[in-house]
């Protein structure tokens, strides 16, 4: 068997076969958002704006865009915060890291619908109602809270902590240590994990789904639209939703390369 590379040719006919099989329905959705028709289906009839103007006038859409914004704001500051906590103690020696990160990392591996259901289930044995600031915040914090810690935890651990050392060999304390040595090196992950869990959560739906009680996010609002209007409006809204959430995505890169 011949350990040569592949041929770049196949590689990029690999590629391109791979980025079109991923991409080529946002391509058509975003496409037909366009679309001068009442239903959404093929032939093209004319092109039209209508559809972004009726969404972004429908007040419905907005409340469930606020809902979205908000609960996603709330996600990432939390997530940042706790984030952080939990990559400077994991700096410190103690018995069973392993398995500490092993926990942290386990809602990454469970399925959404059965975190969701599993996390449903054990509000309503706790006799709590559903909401959006409470069970919904709570279902989306631990989802994004192993994205948040993996993305500072390289930044804590990446820099020289002889520069902590000598600043507290020099007379510094522990706190001025932190606020003029750790931090600054650490802030461009901090930064980058609270717009990545804000995107995470802006983006939630299973979770969401069963988190919830009568208040819409914007993907649950899309979910019903998709269900309920057959109109290229659907189309509209998630193609805005996909340029916001790549816009945040572009934004967490560029902290996330510093």
């Amino acid at each position: 068997m011949s350990g040569r590379p592949a041929p770049p040719s196949l590689l990029a006919l690999h590629a391109g076969t791979v980025l079109t099989f991923l991409y080529l329905p946002i391509v058509v959705i975003a496409a037909l958002s366009f679309h001068d028709s009442t239903v959404f289906a093929l032939p093209w009839q004319g092109f039209t704006t209508k559809w972004y103007q009726r969404a972004i006038a429908n007040p419905a859409l907005l409340d469930a865009f606020g809902n979205s914004l908000l609960l996603g704001l709330a996600t990432g500051t939390a997530a940042m915060v706790l984030g952080t906590a939990m990559a400077l103690a994991y700096r410190a020696p103690f018995w069973g890291k392993p398995l500490v990160l092993a926990l942290v990392l386990l809602p990454v591996m469970t399925p959404p619908i059965v975190h969701g259901v599993a996390l449903s289930m054990s509000w309503r044995l706790g006799g709590l109602p559903l909401s959006l600031y409470g069970s919904a915040f709570v279902g989306h914090l631990t989802f994004v809270m192993p994205f948040v810690f993996l993305t500072i935890f390289p930044r804590v651990h990446r820099f020289d902590r002889s520069l902590e050392e000598a600043a507290m060999d020099l007379g510094a304390t522990r706190t001025m240590t932190f606020r003029r040595i750790t931090f600054p090196l650490m802030r461009p992950g901090i930064i980058a994990g609270g717009v990545l869990a804000f995107t995470l959560s802006f983006d939630e739906f299973l979770r969401t789904l069963f988190l919830t009680s009568r208040e819409l996010t914007l993907p649950l609002f899309l979910w019903s639209m998709v269900t309920n209007d057959p109109s290229p409006q659907s189309s509209a809204v998630a193609t805005m939703i996909t340029v916001f959430s790549i816009g945040c995505l572009v934004l967490w890169s560029r902290f996330a390369s510093r």
